[in-house]
């Protein structure tokens, strides 16, 4: 029996190409996950960022409105102290802005 390899040689080019191109599916299949999960936490950092950034916004308000009311406990003190009547002294400002 004779092969003939112009009849056969298409269909192991064929046999190759389609294997190929299973091997190439299979590698682009294994790094899809991967890069999905990079993806997520990415856009998850980008989130973090944000909330960081707020948080620290909150921080410095509250900062400033515990220095505010600690200005006034010490007046109030020192208004006690002195002995002097009531009223005590007015509210601060920018207490609750």
């Amino acid at each position: 029996m004779v092969i003939d390899w112009a009849v056969v040689s298409p269909f192991v080019v064929a046999l190759l190409g389609m294997c190929g191109m299973w091997l190439t599916a299979k590698i682009q299949h294994k790094g899809r996950p991967e890069n999905a999960l990079i993806d997520q936490l990415q856009e998850e950092m980008v989130s973090m960022r944000g909330d960081i950034a707020n948080l620290k916004s909150e921080q410095g308000k509250a900062k400033r409105r515990e220095m505010i009311r600690d200005n006034y406990i010490n007046k109030l003190r020192e208004h006690i102290n002195a002995g002097n009547p009531p009223p005590p002294p007015e509210w601060p400002e920018g207490l609750y802005e």
